[in-house]
C-alpha cells in the first residue's frame, strides 16, 4: 500500500501511442492543448498551468492506450489480477475531487472497465472504499475518504467477457469538453470514430470516440467537478 493513502487523484494521464506526434496534434485540435516536447522524448500536454497528459511511445511490454498516473508514494506500477494497471508517482495531485474543477481538455473522471471484480485490490492498494449502492448496475463508485467526508474518485463498470476481450480491461479516461457536439464533430472530421453519440448519463452528457489510432476516451460535457454529477456526492 502506498504511503499516501487514500490516493486522492491524478497527477496526469499518459497516452501511450505508436505515433505520439500524430496523437498530440489530434487532441490539440480538439482541446487546444499546449504541446511541449521534453528532453526524454515525451510530449507534455498542458491546459493552462496544469499538465493534462503525457504522450509517449509504449514500451515493448506495454499496451497502447490511456494509462492513469496517480499521486502517491513510493513510485510503483500497480497491476490487478485482471491485468489492469496504474502508476503511482510522488507529487501534487492535479486532477481529482479535491483539485480545482476540470477545464476543457483536462481529465475529469476515471472508470475501471473489467469483466472481473477486482474491487478489493484497488481498495487495498489505494485506500479507497467501494460504494455499491448506486442506481446504475453493474456500476459502482470508489470513494476516497477524508476527514471532512468521502468523495467519489472513480467508477467501476463490470462488462461482459466479449466486451472485455474486444476493448480490453482498462481504466477509461474521461476528458472535459465545454461543447461536446463541437468536439465530437471536430474529432470525426480529423479521422476519429464516434462510438457513442452525445447522450445523457448519470455523470452528465457524455460521448465516446476512438481517435485515429484506435484509442478510446469518453467526453463529459462541462463538468461542474470531478466526475460531473458524481461530484455532488
Amino acid at each position: 500500500m502506498p504511503e499516501d493513502v487514500p490516493v486522492k487523484g491524478l497527477r496526469r494521464v499518459e497516452l501511450r501511442s505508436n505515433d505520439p506526434a500524430g496523437s498530440a496534434e489530434h487532441y490539440r485540435s480538439l482541446f487546444g492543448w499546449i504541446v511541449m516536447p521534453a528532453d526524454d522524448g515525451t510530449l507534455r500536454c498542458w491546459v493552462g498551468d496544469r499538465l493534462a497528459a503525457l504522450i509517449r511511445r509504449p514500451a515493448d511490454w506495454e499496451t497502447p492506450g490511456w494509462h492513469p498516473v496517480l499521486g502517491g508514494r513510493p513510485t510503483a506500477l500497480l497491476a490487478d489480477p485482471a491485468g489492469v494497471t496504474a502508476t503511482l508517482d510522488p507529487g501534487r495531485v492535479r486532477h481529482g475531487p479535491w483539485a480545482p474543477p476540470p477545464r476543457h481538455g483536462e481529465p475529469c473522471w476515471l472508470e475501471l472497465m473489467t469483466a472481473d471484480t477486482t474491487d478489493d485490490y484497488w481498495a487495498a492498494q489505494l485506500g479507497w472504499a467501494l460504494r455499491a449502492d448506486t442506481d446504475v448496475k453493474p456500476f459502482a463508485l470508489f470513494d476516497a475518504p477524508d476527514d471532512a467526508g468521502a468523495r467519489a474518485i472513480a467508477g467501476r463498470l463490470l462488462v461482459d467477457e466479449a466486451t472485455a476481450a474486444g476493448v480490453g480491461a482498462s481504466w477509461m479516461c474521461y476528458l472535459a469538453a465545454t461543447d461536446i457536439t463541437l468536439v465530437t464533430e471536430t474529432a470525426v472530421a480529423g479521422g476519429a470514430t464516434l462510438l457513442i453519440e452525445p447522450r445523457e448519463a448519470p455523470a452528465g452528457v457524455i460521448a465516446a470516440i476512438a481517435d485515429p489510432y484506435g484509442t478510446v476516451c469518453t467526453l463529459l460535457e462541462d463538468p461542474a467537478g470531478w466526475g460531473g454529477t458524481w461530484s455532488a456526492g
